[in-house]
């Protein structure tokens, strides 16, 4: 632990000697819109991406957590990842939104902060999400709970802090069919996620060289915990790039430690060391360089290096794009990620060290103006990569097992924006597993796919709808008896009418088709639900 605690003192010793540049043009962004992050697809990161200093309108989305399907471990999610999704409406920043829906849904969603300052922003957000009733399956209640406080301050070396606090609960109704009804403090599960974070960023140019030296320090901390287990995780990332030669040297620098506290402790320290250059030669536009991993824990050290490289070139000019890339990385698993990513886990999960290493290409253009696409082939060979199996426990939650494995995934998305008023789009995956030891990607499918579109009449109503579909998939328990869940077929409407500027009213309907899919083995998802309600700006 001293060597630990050495080490990040040096880290950061080494970014504040750095620190006597003062002039700038740094942007920090704070997100006060929140999507809570049991419900996401994406992992969760400890550390937020920091972009332009503004608060963003609330977003009109309601996707109740039994129904949307979140099995993620190693396919990539649904995701416009070829194409920039257009901008939110603007809406004024203070906000209130309340609602409600079937399955005794309550809902409220705040957000307040200062008014417009040249150098300084802070405020608070609030949310609350929750389903006190359900009915085949029954018990599928939850609860999220959510507080933020923030604050940015933008003059020569610019600042973020945030402090935010959650309180979700779950049960485990995916218990044996054939036993009684248990009681809620019998099958229940609460997470509780306390986070701090903080980033410094500092921009400096000089006029009779190409110095134009930029640098960030990220400082991290997150205590997780659930019932009989906690971890505290603390990272710490400083990223500095600089003009050299005709191009731009990057040298980055994190490190993380996890300390994990169950039936035996089980700590880790993660050090990434990423130097690269980033230059255009003729046509091509390249980024070259090398990532070096060292993992350290209870089983010794190990040191993972791979390359990294980024290319890209117009095919044709201003329409299409070429690109290609290899990377290699280790997958920060911790607990926090795992439950975030299955509710349903139990106490017994083998943690697993994923390696990555990625080579992929693709292409993505746009024709015409309203028509955008993008194709993407990824090869990617996977060491300890882990999968959710079925405990044989009564309750029937989830442990991890873990195989190494390669994955070939082929992805696309077609676009098109017919006026200001409509658009229409289709993204899909496919993908191909070979494994070692295990028979099947467990909970893993062949592929998914999205149809989505958005209409607005008169800058007033706003009628946004989608397709999702992803394939049958294979599951196991402990006792290696399999099961078979079935495709997934699920239907979304939302419905917004602007009444005024600053007050509005919503509506989503989600799983319009009302079926009970398993999101995960012996775990069902309600039938069609809706929450509507109304926002007030500030």
């Amino acid at each position: 632990m001293k060597k630990i605690i050495l080490f990040i003192a040096c880290f950061t010793g080494l970014a504040t000697a750095k620190a006597q540049i003062t002039s700038g043009d740094t942007s920090v962004i704070i997100v006060t819109a929140y999507l809570p992050d049991v419900q996401e697809t994406k992992k969760i990161d400890i550390l937020p991406i920091m972009e332009d200093p503004k608060v963003k309108p609330p977003v009109y989305q309601y996707v109740f957590p039994n129904v949307a399907y979140k099995p993620k471990a190693v396919y990539s999610p649904i995701d416009p990842i070829f194409i920039k999704p257009e901008e939110k409406e603007e809406l004024s920043d203070n906000y209130l939104e309340v609602g409600g829906g079937n399955y005794l849904t309550s809902y409220l969603n705040a957000s307040i902060h200062n008014t417009q300052d040249k150098y300084y922003m802070y405020g608070l957000n609030v949310k609350h999400h929750a389903a006190n009733a359900s009915k085949d399956p029954n018990q599928a209640l939850f609860s999220q709970n959510q507080i933020t406080a923030f604050g940015s301050r933008e003059k020569g070396n610019d600042l973020f802090g945030e402090m935010d606090y959650q309180r979700n609960v779950v049960h485990y109704y995916g218990y044996l069919a054939d036993t009684s009804e248990r009681s809620l403090d019998d099958i229940h599960q609460i997470y509780n996620d306390v986070n701090a974070k903080a980033q410094w960023s500092r921009q400096q140019s000089k006029v009779n060289n190409r110095l134009n030296l930029k640098s960030d320090v990220n400082l991290g901390f997150n205590l997780f915990d659930k019932l009989s287990e906690s971890e505290n995780t603390f990272r710490v990332i400083n990223k500095n790039d600089f003009s050299a030669g005709k191009g731009r040297l990057h040298l980055d620098l994190g490190a993380t430690y996890t300390q994990l506290t169950e039936t035996a402790k089980y700590n880790r320290l993660f050090i990434d060391f990423k130097p690269h250059y980033e230059l255009t030669y003729k046509k091509w536009n390249l980024d070259i360089g090398a990532n070096l991993n060292y993992l350290s824990d209870t089983n010794g050290g190990v040191i993972k290096p791979a390359p990294y490289l980024k290319a890209e070139t117009y095919l044709v000019p201003k329409i299409l794009r070429g690109y290609f890339g290899i990377t290699g990385d280790f997958q920060k698993n911790t607990l926090k990620s795992l439950s975030y990513e299955n509710l349903f886990l139990g106490n017994t999960i083998q943690y697993a060290n994923t390696y990555v290493l990625k080579f992929q290409g693709g292409m993505n253009g746009s024709f015409k103006r309203f028509v955008a696409f993008g194709i993407n082939i990824s090869q990617e060979f996977i060491k300890d990569q882990y999968f959710f199996v079925s405990d044989t426990n009564a309750l029937r939650n989830f442990t991890t097992v873990k195989d190494d494995m390669s994955r070939l995934t082929f992805s696309g998305e077609l676009k098109f924006n017919v006026n200001q008023h409509i658009e229409i789009g289709f993204r899909g995956n496919v993908y191909s597993y070979s494994l070692t030891a295990e028979k099947e990607a467990w909970h893993l499918p062949s592929y998914d796919a999205a149809l989505f579109s958005t209409v607005r009449l008169a800058d007033r109503i706003y009628i946004r709808g989608g397709y999702f579909a992803t394939s049958a998939r294979n599951a196991r328990d402990l006792n290696s008896k399999e099961f078979v869940l079935a495709a997934i077929n699920d239907v979304n409407l939302g419905f917004e009418y602007r009444y005024k500027k600053n007050i509005s009213g919503f509506i989503r309907v989600n799983n319009i088709l009302n079926q009970r899919y398993e999101l995960w083995n012996n775990y069902r998802a309600q039938g069609l639900n809706a929450l509507a309600g109304i926002t007030f700006s500030l």
